[in-house]
């Protein structure tokens, strides 16, 4: 025989579901202030996973201790990597040797950025940066096993932010195919173009010849952008970088650790704001809903005392209430959830730009995990604040009131 609704879910339960749905306007209202809670909470926490799961990115993807470029342009290289926007700085490539000649540095690789005065240089505006394959220790590990120069040998790597269609994309009027694709990192350099310098120099001739003009003569044999500087064991960041300026007029010196420890430490004060944020609001929450609970406990003094006079025990009424209490936590931590993701995941792109931080999502599985702690969290709060009216029940006796 068929079992009745009563019988699968318990009378508790079932009395939890009908008092729930009979009091609709109240359920609601207590739902909403626990999704809203919890919205906030999941949102503060996937953002801050995310941009923590950029900075790693940033980590692994400069690769560079120290970052030697023209004086006056660190700004303009640290957007190149933080936002992608095109820039271009130019120094004599004596720069290179220098450099490799101070004590401490251990690799030096050049990077020539390719920036066009002419509109409608690629499907979209994109920073080019050329790197030497020979001497090069950040792209190419970037690459990895999916670095497969082309039937040339040329190489073409295109940023994971970068849209191709069908592995192609159009650079200066003319079609080429990307030989691959690079892994996210959450940082400007998603949306770059990477290419060896003997590529760098067929995509500027090829340029040349239909017209477009440029900052640079196209010389890689003579000019560079940057200098990607690999530090020696033992040497410190500081006196290598001095050694650097004082043996290298003109340019500037950005150390890696420092750079991405910027990020850090902003990272570390948008986690103490969401932090206290959150606890503030979840406070309120809890305060609120122990004031809802306590308060509906009093309206339904009537029906309480009737459910004792047909033989309901304490310990059932209690659970009632503890039950009306888990429904409309977790329902509405779900709900919060929900909402905040569909706010928050398909935005992630606009997020990063209005944050100016490195950005990367955190994946599907620690996404998941936080939605699961936020629901867990607030189902919690929820019982927790009932808690006082449960024991407030189990002084119910028959004809009698709550005490």
């Amino acid at each position: 025989m068929e079992k009745t609704l009563i019988e699968k879910v318990g009378v508790e339960r079932f009395l939890a579901l009908s008092n729930l749905s009979k009091k609709r306007y109240r359920t609601a209202s207590i739902s909403l202030l626990v999704a809203l809670s919890s919205a906030l909470s999941f949102a503060s926490l996937t953002i801050d996973s995310n941009m923590e799961a950029g900075i790693e990115g940033l980590k692994a993807r400069t690769g560079a201790d120290l970052l030697i470029v023209p004086e006056g342009y660190e700004t303009g290289a640290e957007n190149v990597l933080l936002s992608g926007e095109p820039c271009y700085f130019y120094m004599d490539k004596s720069v290179l040797d220098a450099a490799r000649s101070v004590e401490g540095v251990e690799k030096a690789s050049p990077q020539f950025y390719l920036t066009s005065l002419s509109e409608s240089c690629c499907d979209f505006p994109m920073q080019i940066i050329g790197f030497d394959r020979k001497s090069d220790f950040t792209v190419q590990n970037w690459a990895g096993e999916s670095l497969n120069p082309d039937k040339d040998g040329k190489i073409l790597l295109a940023g994971s932010g970068v849209s191709t269609e069908k592995g192609r994309i159009k650079i200066f009027g003319t079609e080429r195919t990307i030989t691959s694709k690079l892994s996210k990192s959450g940082t400007g350099m998603d949306n770059g173009l990477f290419c060896d310098m003997e590529t760098l120099k067929d995509i500027f001739d090829d340029a040349k010849k239909k017209g477009f003009s440029f900052i640079s003569d196209g010389d890689t044999k003579s000019k560079i952008s940057t200098v990607l500087v690999k530090l020696s064991e033992g040497s410190s960041a500081d006196g290598t970088a001095l050694r650097i300026k004082a043996a290298v007029p003109g340019v500037q010196v950005i150390q890696g650790d420092k750079f991405v420890r910027t990020f850090s430490e902003r990272l570390s004060s948008f986690r103490v704001f969401s932090a206290v944020t959150a606890a503030a609001v979840f406070v309120l929450t809890f305060l609120t809903l122990a004031i809802a609970f306590s308060a509906t406990i009093n309206e339904r003094r009537r029906e309480f005392s009737i459910l004792r006079v047909l033989g309901a025990n304490k310990r059932s009424l209690s659970s009632v209430l503890l039950s009306e209490a888990a429904v409309v936590g977790a329902a509405g931590s779900a709900l919060g959830v929900a909402a905040a993701a569909l706010a928050v995941i398909p935005f992630e792109t606009l997020i990063a730009e209005k944050l100016s931080m490195p950005f990367v999502s955190c994946g599907i599985g620690r996404t998941a995990l936080l939605a699961a702690v936020v629901v867990a969290a607030g189902t919690a709060a929820s019982l927790g604040a009932a808690l006082n009216g449960a024991l407030r029940l189990s002084r119910v006796e028959p004809y009698g009131d709550v005490k």
